[in-house]
């Protein structure tokens, strides 16, 4: 990512693992031999230091992959750092599916995307995938499509005729039928819209509703909330109970004598909502490989229920893997935080930029505490408030 948000020159984040150890069996997953990836990747940071911009970054990317437009004349959201807005925003991510890696480009600005490319590894060797050109205001992208590809010169031309210049070519697919040659393109645009997860949370209206007819869901969200100490023995949602028109979601309480009541909403606390929110994205990682991304995980959690999500996600198995930012130092203090998996924000004295690290890069001693490093000061990456005194 470059000269995006607070993030002026390219920075680099990264999910590959080193040779470390740490929990290798159930914090990695080998994509392919002598390649691994971390399934948990934390940062942290002073505030306005850039960790949430670091999201966008990545929320950005995936959306702009899947969300097309209609109207060649709306707006691209462009967001550059301040000192450079005459300048293009360049994103890019590395992605697998199954054991096929794909590499994805994209530079734009708010009014057409100037330039992307996919390439991907069928056999294990780079290939092209596609390679998009901004020509003029008044014409349809140059495009280029890789041979491996196999595609109709038919489906080529309604591809290109239906991206517009302020749109990926892949996002495209939301708007077109096309025939089974482009099945290529198809799994692509399929496993991100299906497993990759950005930062618009789901609401707990969404996530009650989602219960409907799940009769698997709701036993795992119900037993998860029990297991946390939240006596909920169920979850309501009706219509205009609260007389305003609206659904309304209740949550049904059971005393340890049998006693049941209910509550609405609005008279949880923040902490219930929150981890009940959260119970979703854990049964969905449950069952299948997904991606999630959570801007200060631990907010309104008890340590101890941040810590849980974490180990229940690690020992969920499978391969999906979730990116968070947090302020909770305590983390650094499990035996089980790799080195690899924990990166720094740091805002720039020269131009308030974001610099972005790894713990990894410091060469610590594999017995020296990440955690008291941090709470020192040695890592950087915190506020300098100076003493009271």
């Amino acid at each position: 990512m470059a000269n995006f948000m607070s993030v002026r020159d390219e920075k680099v984040l990264s999910f590959e693992a080193t040779k470390d150890d740490t929990a290798q069996e159930l914090l990695t997953v080998e994509v392919r031999p002598n390649l691994r990836l971390n399934r948990m990747v934390v940062i942290y940071g002073a505030n306005a230091s850039g960790k949430s911009n670091i999201l966008y970054a990545y929320d950005t990317v995936w959306r702009m992959l899947v969300s097309p437009y209609t109207d060649r004349r709306r707006a691209i959201p462009f967001f550059p750092f301040a000192l450079e807005r005459e300048n293009n925003t360049r994103l890019s991510v590395s992605f697998f599916i199954g054991d096929v890696r794909y590499d994805y480009s994209v530079e734009y600005n708010a009014r057409h995307i100037v330039a992307e490319k996919m390439e991907y590894a069928p056999n294990g060797v780079m290939s092209l995938f596609y390679d998009r050109r901004f020509m003029d205001d008044s014409l349809a992208p140059s495009v280029f499509f890789g041979r491996t590809l196999g595609l109709y010169a038919k489906t080529k031309k309604t591809l290109v005729d239906n991206t517009l210049n302020n749109h990926t070519l892949l996002s495209t697919l939301a708007k077109v039928s096309l025939g089974e040659d482009a099945a290529p393109l198809q799994t692509v645009y399929n496993w991100i819209v299906r497993r990759v997860h950005g930062l618009d949370a789901a609401t707990v209206l969404d996530v009650a509703r989602h219960l409907a007819g799940r009769a698997e869901v709701k036993e795992f969200l119900l037993s998860s909330m029990r297991r946390a100490d939240f006596n909920i023995a169920d979850i309501a949602v009706e219509w205009g109970a609260e007389g305003n028109g609206n659904e309304d979601v209740f949550f049904v309480h059971r005393t340890e004598s049998g006693e049941r009541f209910r509550l609405p909403v609005t008279e949880q606390s923040l902490g219930t909502l929150r981890y009940f929110r959260l119970q979703e994205t854990m049964f969905n990682m449950t069952q299948g490989d997904h991606v999630y991304c959570f801007d200060e995980l631990e907010t309104n959690l008890h340590y101890d229920l941040l810590l849980h999500y974490l180990t229940t996600f690690m020992m969920s198995g499978g391969h999906s893997q979730i990116l968070f930012t947090t302020q909770d130092q305590q983390l650094l203090d499990e035996e089980f935080v790799r080195r690899d998996m924990v990166w720094f924000t740091e805002k720039s004295r020269r131009d308030a930029s974001t610099d972005l690290y790894c713990a990894s890069e410091f060469g610590l001693h594999k017995n020296l505490s990440l955690y008291k490093a941090y709470k020192t000061g040695k890592l950087g990456a915190k506020p300098e408030l100076g003493s009271v005194f």
